[in-house]
C-alpha cells in the first residue's frame, strides 16, 4: 500500500468518525480506503479503457452524426466530438 495524506472538510471528518464510531469500519483510514475503492467499482467510467484501439476503430466505422451524439454524452464539454478528436484547443 502506497501512504498519503489528504485533507476533507469537517462535516467529511466527522462522517467518517462516526462511522468508525458505529463500528462500520475499524478507523478512518479502512473507511476512506473502502469508501474510494466502493466509488472506483460504482464508477468505471472514470478510468479510459484499457483497449482504446480497439475503441478509435469503432469509433471510425459511425456515422458522424451518431459519433458526436455519443461523445456529447460521454464527454459533456463545451466541444464536439469533432473538435476532441482533431486536438484543437480554444483559448
Amino acid at each position: 500500500m502506497v501512504f498519503f495524506k489528504v485533507r476533507v472538510k469537517k462535516e467529511t471528518n466527522e462522517k467518517i468518525a462516526k462511522l468508525v464510531k458505529a463500528g462500520r469500519y475499524k478507523n478512518k483510514s479502512e473507511a476512506l480506503r473502502e469508501i474510494i475503492e466502493e466509488h472506483f467499482e460504482k464508477h468505471p467510467g472514470l478510468f479510459p479503457s484499457d483497449n482504446l484501439g480497439e475503441i478509435a476503430e469503432e469509433a471510425g466505422k459511425m456515422p458522424d452524426g451518431e459519433f458526436d451524439r455519443l461523445a456529447a454524452e460521454i464527454f459533456r464539454g463545451p466541444r464536439t466530438a469533432a473538435e476532441l478528436v482533431r486536438g484543437g484547443r480554444r483559448s
